[in-house]
């Protein structure tokens, strides 16, 4: 039986929303946005500081922040809230030619639309035509007549030059789904993109939001995935606006930021690239693992599943950033490179023959554009590092790796155009990639490779384990073999440094999350309890050829 989200919202089943803590600061500072933006007086009202002067994308975080954890607020504030987040009340109705959608509109008063309802209606019907119909996602499911009958519902408001629109939770349907409804700004004045263009972005945006929530899962801790997917949506419904444009500068600024602390819409061009390299068929599979999975393991295994990996097309990724703006090459990369900003690399290093090694670090699921000086030659290799389980549980880590640069091209392991050489040493070395571009000219492109001084026949991660901390990919050690070492099953055994048995079974060589082949150990003994705190030795054994490795466990 469907549940109701009651404004009072006892009762929660979305493990991810409950858990957020909230100080007062941050509760009241929601609360001061979205009044302000559901006023029917913005005129009159005082614009909250967290709102910035630049309009934003979407209030979808917002509201459902809000609806999820309306109990944490003060009694007054709930009562008002409750008022809110009820579905506006406005004075007519349309269907859209299709009947995909309900549109509910004001025809006179601060909220009247500026903008063609027979344009708007158009634009809901190709977005739903092309979501749906030629991508083959499912519809959002029914309201149950909430809105006046099964039809989708979209609300015209003035939302005062504060979000493009929202999509809104409204019925539980379990495991993190709902029902929703969308509401949208009136005439779009003061935006990047205005009127019936704001408008058709918006609501390509905001129905796969709906498709998102209403048939796969909601999880507070990827939303910046949501909004990749929903912005690049607008892309590809609406070729023409290009409204992502607004937005991207925050990423080619910030390329050594994590995926997941950014906004999402900063990041359309990830989902763009992935379409152009793989076809839509992959993004949609993402959201088909994303119940099951975080976002960048969703991404992962994807691209596992097409015969790549996040390693190589993060790396891709970043020389297609690289070549946008001044150094776009008409007919490659992407289509509107030119458009793009420049990507930030880091300041000019000074190379000093015959070699020079440059130390570094930098933070799980990046591309670090180190740029390097050799008198009239600019070399900038773009260094990645997807390690996206460290990104999804510990994104502000940081990670060592060394770059040595030789002046002759028998030294190092990676050879770079006829002039130089070069090594990388990193750690773990299954997540590094790299690609070097010389004067503008990838001599070294989109290229994985072996680690200088780095060729274990075994790895296992996470590497100390801790009971204490919730891993995005479960609570399992993975274990990665190399690929020509061994069958598809293996005895795997666990010891500890006294080397007393704890565990032993028969396992199946399978794919890691990072692409890998190896096995999955539940950091169990063999009477499924804990191990204590200690290093422990594992051993891999079929027939004659026996590998070994060690982990650290803190049961704290």
């Amino acid at each position: 039986m469907i549940k109701r989200i009651t404004l009072a919202l006892a009762v929660l089943f979305i493990p991810t929303a409950l858990g957020q803590e909230f100080t007062k600061h941050q509760l009241d500072s929601l609360f001061n946005i979205f009044v302000y933006v559901r006023s029917d007086n913005k005129a009159q009202s005082e614009k909250p500081t967290e709102l910035s002067t630049q309009p934003e994308k979407c209030g979808f975080e917002l509201v459902n922040t809000i609806a999820l954890n309306i109990d944490k607020f003060l009694p007054e504030q709930q009562s008002l809230l409750k008022v809110l987040l009820q579905r506006p009340i406005l004075q007519k109705s349309i269907v859209t030619p299709k009947g995909y959608f309900r549109i509910h509109f004001d025809e006179t008063g601060i909220d009247a639309p500026q903008y063609s309802l027979t344009e708007l209606a158009a634009a809901l019907d190709s977005a739903y035509n092309f979501e749906i119909n030629f991508l083959g996602y499912p519809p959002p499911p029914v309201d149950n007549g909430n809105g006046g009958d099964s039809k989708y519902d979209i609300y015209i408001i003035d939302l005062g030059g504060s979000y493009y629109g929202y999509t809104q939770f409204e019925e539980d349907l379990g495991n993190g789904k709902f029902t929703t409804f969308t509401v949208i700004d009136n005439d779009y004045q003061g935006y990047f993109t205005t009127g019936i263009n704001g408008a058709r972005v918006t609501v390509a945006h905001e129905f796969h939001h709906a498709v998102q929530a209403g048939n796969y899962i909601y999880r507070d801790s990827d939303l910046f995935y949501y909004e990749i997917t929903s912005t690049a949506m607008e892309e590809f419904v609406f070729d023409d606006v290009n409204d992502y444009y607004a937005y991207m500068s925050d990423y080619f600024n910030n390329p050594t930021r994590p995926f997941i602390l950014n906004n999402g819409y900063n990041l359309a061009i990830w989902n763009i690239f992935l379409k152009e390299r793989f076809g839509f068929d992959l993004l949609k599979r993402q959201w088909e693992l994303m119940p099951s999975a975080r976002a960048l393991n969703a991404i992962s295994i994807s691209l596992n599943e097409a015969g790549s990996s996040l390693r190589s097309e993060l790396n891709k990724f970043g020389v297609w950033t690289y070549f946008t703006n001044y150094r776009t090459f008409p007919g490659k990369y992407f289509e509107e490179a030119a458009n793009y900003p420049v990507i930030r690399t880091t300041n000019p290093m000074t190379y000093t023959p015959p070699s020079k090694t440059f130390s570094m670090s930098t933070r799980p699921t990046t591309n670090y554009f180190l740029k390097i000086i050799d008198g009239r030659d600019t070399l900038v290799s773009i260094i990645t590092n997807s390690d996206f389980i460290s990104g999804t549980d510990s994104a502000n880590s940081y990670f060592d790796f060394e770059y040595t640069l030789y002046s002759d091209t028998s030294v190092g392991e990676r050879k770079l155009s006829g002039f130089y050489s070069a090594d990388l040493s990193a750690s773990p070395q299954n997540f590094w990639s790299a690609s070097e571009i010389l004067n503008n000219l990838v001599v070294n492109g989109d290229s994985t490779f072996r680690f200088f001084g780095n060729d274990k026949e075994t790895f296992a991660f996470p590497n100390p384990f801790r009971y204490n901390k919730k891993y995005g990919l479960g609570n399992f050690i993975y274990v990665q073999i190399q690929p020509s070492e061994l069958g598809d099953e293996v005895d795997f055994s666990v010891f500890t440094s006294a080397m007393q048995l704890v565990y032993s079974s028969r396992e199946t060589v399978s794919f890691l999350p990072n692409g890998a082949k190896g096995i999955k150990f539940e950091v169990k003994d063999s009477d499924k309890k804990h191990l204590g705190s200690g290093v422990f030795i594992y051993t891999i054994k079929k027939q004659d050829k026996t590998i070994l490795g060690k982990f650290v466990v803190f049961n704290e």
